[in-house]
């Protein structure tokens, strides 16, 4: 897990999937004017490590498809996803490692026990962080159709508009009001045996108070060929359940998942 940074200032959580690539929310990077940077290997927001570095963006890539403002009131944000090009190859070690990507025909399983990662929401004064270092929390997975039925309800959406589609995942999250990460882009990842896998980001959710409604995840697994585009300038192989980025990127960029 990483920081993304706006001239130096926290704005969103983004997972290192290789070596020069972070993966992130669109609807941090919309700002103009601002120098984007990335706080890898350390667990604070607000103090260095001697493992800490501090890397600063070369270009910023949104989805081409996502639009800022929600398609209902504060309800929904369809293909919030980024990529950050980073100015430099981090060397991996300990502290900086990346993520592994599920193939491209994963689906995680309704009920299954995953993990989200994150420094909590800001404090009531606006500052940074709710904890000091990077907390993790076990959360479910929920049916889609369960949790579309809940929107619904909960926000008095009319049944005809579509609240959560194929490209989101739903958790059912406790306490939230003492341990809630909806700043965005903080990781869900689920383990497949001894390995963890980069599942979803945090996209979007009905605010820190309302306990009741759960989280909004975008799925990583529907967006493997636009990744894949955007790091290696090709059209995705045939779908296949070999790691996405473990086909083709040089070695010196990945870590063996």
């Amino acid at each position: 897990m990483v920081s993304v940074q706006a001239n130096g200032t926290h704005v969103c959580a983004g997972a290192l999937i290789a070596a020069q690539w972070v993966l992130t929310v669109a609807h941090c990077l919309t700002q103009e004017g601002v120098t984007y940077s990335v706080r890898v290997g350390s667990p604070w927001l607000d103090k260095r490590a001697q493992t800490t570095a501090d890397v600063r963006v070369r270009e910023v890539i949104l989805n081409s498809r996502f639009r800022s403002r929600r398609y209902w009131s504060w309800v929904g944000q369809a293909n919030n996803i980024a990529l950050l090009q980073l100015e430099r190859t981090l060397n991996y070690s300990k502290y900086v490692w990346p993520i592994c990507l599920p193939g491209l025909d994963y689906r995680v399983k309704d009920f299954s026990i995953c993990t989200v990662t994150g420094w909590g929401l800001p404090r009531a004064n606006g500052t940074w962080p709710q904890f000091r270092t990077i907390r993790e929390k076990e959360v479910t997975i929920l049916n889609s159709k369960e949790c579309e039925d809940f929107y619904h309800r909960f926000s008095k959406i009319p049944s005809l508009v579509r609240v959560i589609n194929s490209q989101m995942i739903c958790v059912q999250d406790t306490d939230r009001k003492h341990f809630c990460y909806e700043t965005s882009g903080e990781p869900l990842s689920c383990p497949v045996q001894d390995t963890w896998f980069l599942v979803g980001i945090v996209s979007w959710g009905p605010g820190c108070g309302q306990n009741e409604a759960p989280p909004i995840y975008l799925r990583i697994s529907t967006y493997q060929h636009w990744i894949w585009k955007r790091i290696n300038g090709q059209a995705l192989p045939a779908p296949s359940r070999a790691l996405l980025l473990a086909l083709a990127l040089p070695l010196s960029l990945l870590a063996a998942c």
